[in-house]
């Protein structure tokens, strides 16, 4: 979790929960639920963690969001069937997920979505 990350690095730089908190504009109470777990990280959170911790995003998210290079990268053009039949499989391999335990879910979903209207407005 990136709870736990958040975590050994902010202990790494030997940085106080107080001094994070500061630097984030809240209290050390809220900055400990963050550690712990209780409240969600959110996109803000992230990006004042990063760079408090002089670190990167993909580190900070290292542990639910896992960066693959493609097998293959595709050179020749697509069409439109085959476009929305890989949109289609992806969003198949999402719905057997379990939402709650991935904190992107909703953005991916949201992503999909708006691949698929810009598809719609493709000649």
């Amino acid at each position: 979790m990136p709870e736990t990350i958040i975590r050994k690095v902010r202990e790494q730089r030997n940085y106080t929960q107080e001094f994070v908190a500061k630097q984030m504009g809240i209290s050390q109470n809220a900055y400990s639920k963050i550690e712990n777990g209780y409240t969600q990280l959110t996109v803000r959170h992230i990006k004042d963690l990063s760079k408090i911790l002089e670190v990167s995003l993909l580190e900070l998210l290292r542990d639910d969001l896992e960066i693959h290079k493609p097998n293959n990268i595709h050179t020749e053009s697509i069409n439109k069937d085959n476009l929305l039949m890989s949109i289609a499989h992806i969003s198949e391999k999402l719905n057997v997920k379990h939402p709650q335990k991935h904190d992107f879910y909703p953005v991916i979903m949201s992503l999909l979505r708006t691949i698929d209207t810009t598809i719609d407005n493709i000649h």
